[in-house]
């Protein structure tokens, strides 16, 4: 993995939030084995207090965002363990795309810049000693071949992928649009809610695309995909704990007019609870 990819992934991981430039200059220098503020103060002419003093931030808020402790000695390591536990689809306005193998990847568009991503996770080891000023312009392999023993280090399905919006799991793009429309209507929401209910055969865990709170009112807003049928069964269930409102809308339409549905959806649920 470069560092720029390395960027990237953080700054998903932020939350969209940019390192600044003081930030992304020691997350290179550290990235690139050159862990000691005093070198890094000399190569940037900055003071080596107000080097420490912003690593030290920079360190706490990818500890946080991580989950793990963060430190200038131990950054590839981190992500690496991060994209053994998410060989995902980052998608927040910019998108690096990955198979759950780890071979197939696709363009990054970062911030205006086209990236050509390789982020399997055996690329962390890469040699990563570039010069401090990385070429936007520098084309990265669109592929990685990984072996039999990398292949059976991953147990996830490799036909399987998974997209990243604002810390949810998502199963695919039209899940986002219908997410980020119910973010910009202002709606309570569990996106792929697990729940654990009673069946006649016992007690069992269910899912729902998006499990929706609005007006003192529960509802089911479901992606309808050609290779999948309606889940009667399991609305069945819902409905014995009194969750009624239960729609399928189809998943072109869905990445087309995400913001139609969701007002269509909500205006079912205020109907009902008026």
């Amino acid at each position: 993995m470069t560092v720029d990819e390395a960027l990237a992934i953080a700054e998903v991981v932020l939350d969209g939030k940019c390192l600044n430039d003081v930030e992304q200059l020691i997350f290179r220098q550290c990235w690139e084995g050159r862990c000691s503020y005093q070198e890094i103060a000399q190569l940037s002419n900055y003071d080596d207090e107000y080097i420490k003093s912003i690593a030290a931030k920079l360190w706490k808020q990818l500890s946080d965002a991580f989950d793990e402790k963060v430190k200038k000695n131990n950054l590839q390591s981190v992500f690496k363990r991060y994209l053994r536990r998410n060989q995902v689809n980052l998608h927040r306005h910019q998108v690096i795309e990955v198979n759950l193998t780890g071979k197939t990847l696709s363009k990054a568009n970062l911030t205006g810049a086209r990236l050509f991503t390789n982020l399997g996770v055996d690329s962390c080891q890469r040699d990563s000693h570039n010069s401090m000023g990385v070429d936007n312009n520098t084309n990265f392999p669109e592929e990685i071949i990984k072996s039999e023993e990398e292949h059976q280090q991953i147990h996830y399905n490799s036909e399987e992928k998974i997209y990243l919006w604002n810390n949810f799991n998502f199963h695919c793009e039209e899940q986002i649009k219908i997410a980020e429309a119910l973010e910009r209507a202002n709606i309570l929401f569990f996106p792929n809610a697990k729940v654990r209910l009673t069946t006649p055969e016992g007690r069992s865990n269910q899912e729902a695309n998006f499990l929706i709170f609005y007006q003192g009112k529960w509802g089911i807003l479901e992606l309808l995909h050609p290779n999948t049928a309606k889940s009667e069964d399991r609305d069945r269930l819902f409905e014995t704990q009194g969750i009624c409102i239960i729609h399928y809308y189809d998943y072109n339409r869905c990445n087309q007019e995400p913001d139609d549905i969701v007002q269509e959806f909500i205006e079912i649920l205020s109907q009902e609870s008026s």
